[in-house]
């Protein structure tokens, strides 16, 4: 099974609070995310001592976007929201600033659409 993992959202992800992330993959990994698949979702990447919280859905397959367009509906469904509500900083940042510097960037990103499907048992979540 395929694993994403949601470091900083961690805790949006698990009071399922996020349902869309966004990756600087390349294009034959991204190429392997299905619409309908289960992906592993990791707190950590697994190589640095991450494990396994959660198994999302994809709803769609991953497809790819500007950071300078995403939609505002994003913000919350990045989980930001859930974070600024929680004072939940980002790289120092509030969520609303870490936001608006991604979208003057205008990165090229895959999006990646899920639903949570189910916690790991002993997951941390607020």
């Amino acid at each position: 099974m395929l694993i994403i993992s949601f470091a900083w959202t961690t805790a949006a992800l698990l009071a399922g609070a996020k349902s869309c992330t966004r990756r600087n993959w390349d294009d034959d990994y991204a190429w392997k995310f299905k619409a309908g698949m289960d992906v592993q979702g990791y707190d950590r990447g697994p190589r640095v001592g991450g494990r396994q919280v959660a198994i999302v859905r994809l709803i769609a397959a991953p497809y790819l976007e500007r950071t300078g367009v995403m939609p505002e509906r994003d913000y919350a469904s990045e989980g930001l929201l859930w974070m600024e509500k929680k004072g939940i900083k980002i790289r120092g940042m509030e969520p609303r600033e870490f936001w608006e510097k991604w979208k003057a960037a205008d990165e090229l990103v895959y999006v990646v659409r899920f639903q949570l499907m189910s916690v790991v048992s002993g997951s941390i979540s607020e």
